[in-house]
């Protein structure tokens, strides 16, 4: 049994006091014992105080204001010093093997830094899939592997993947400083997907483990995958992806697959009249512009510290081709946001 005391479950918490009991019964439940930690981003709704009455054996880091998911875990991490670092989302439920799945393969796979598993969508009577990993794309998203799909086995094959998400990701803490964390500027979505890039990047391995399996309440957190918050954040983030992780010699295709998927968006919102969807997305393009020259400042070190070029990416399935993520993206729109 691998030595689990050396790691700690961390979630995030913001005006989340009604998604906490059952995200932390599933946490405490864990095969292997565990530090359960709580970082609280400034909620309004008495998170911390209920917290620390109800739940004595968690422990409680308040982190005064909301400074978001990327730059609130960052303060929160460097609080908590354990080897291995499980981020958990607090609308997400952790199966109580879920650690000790991870850290077996861990143990026997020293380059595999970021690890996650099965997660599924916490939908009453159904067993639906939200990630079995994900790839990247050259527009700077990345897709999630059976986003939808009835689980029926078919994400069952364990292997590298290009992404885990941060609703249920596990990381060697050596990894994560090496790494910087999230990049602050992210707030929330895509951080994750920016953090995995880098880290292949860099010479770190991410890895799916279909039997360590999750739920996760998609959207109770910030709304669902078509909420004007989430859009604005996305196109602004996932730029960024492109900006700071694609080679040189990717740039051009890159920018005319986001020039694409953006004329699509733009007649697909305008189609359904989703007119706050239409504003969101130029608002994050917008936001995009402002913070170019920092992002080109943050270029630098991850392109010169780069191992696997884009090629080698695509060759180990972890970087889609335009056509793959297209019709992966039409696929998901068709379902229920």
């Amino acid at each position: 049994m691998p030595d689990a005391e050396q790691a700690a479950l961390v979630i995030l918490n913001y005006n989340g006091r009604a998604l906490l009991p059952d995200c932390l019964a599933a946490a405490l439940a864990q095969s292997v014992p565990a530090a359960v930690v709580v970082a609280d981003n400034g909620s309004s709704d008495g998170s911390p105080a209920w917290l620390r009455a109800e739940y004595p054996n968690v422990r409680v880091l308040d982190l005064g204001r909301n400074w978001g998911f990327a730059a609130g875990y960052n303060r929160a991490l460097a609080e908590v010093d354990y080897p291995w670092l499980a981020l958990v989302n607090n609308d997400a439920e952790l199966a109580p093997d879920w650690l000790e799945r991870l850290l077996a393969f861990a143990a026997a796979r020293p380059q595999a830094a970021i690890l996650g598993g099965k997660l599924r969508l916490a939908q009453p009577g159904q067993t639906r899939l939200q990630s079995a990993g994900g790839k990247f794309t050259t527009a700077g998203t990345a897709f999630e592997m059976g986003w939808g799909a009835p689980d029926t086995g078919q994400f069952d094959t364990p292997g590298p993947v290009g992404v885990i998400p941060g609703a249920a990701m596990l990381i060697r803490r050596e990894a994560w400083a090496a790494l910087g964390g999230f990049d602050p500027d992210y707030g929330a979505y895509l951080e994750d997907v920016d953090l995995c890039w880098r880290a292949w990047l860099a010479g770190y391995e991410v890895h799916y483990r279909p039997e360590a399996v999750a739920r996760h309440h998609y959207g109770a957190t910030a709304g669902g995958r078509l909420s004007p918050y989430r859009v604005r954040a996305m196109q602004r983030n996932r730029l960024a992806n492109m900006v700071k992780n694609l080679q040189a010699r990717s740039l051009p295709g890159g920018l005319l697959v986001s020039l694409t998927y953006d004329a699509y968006r733009v007649l697909e919102y305008g189609r359904r009249g989703q007119w706050a969807n239409l504003r969101a997305l130029a608002g994050g393009t917008a936001a995009f512009g402002r913070g170019l020259a920092a992002l080109l400042a943050r270029r630098g070190p991850v392109q010169a510290g780069r191992v696997l070029s884009d090629a080698d990416l695509r060759r180990r399935g972890l970087l889609a081709g335009a056509l793959e993520a297209f019709w992966e993206y039409r696929r998901i729109g068709q379902l229920s946001p």
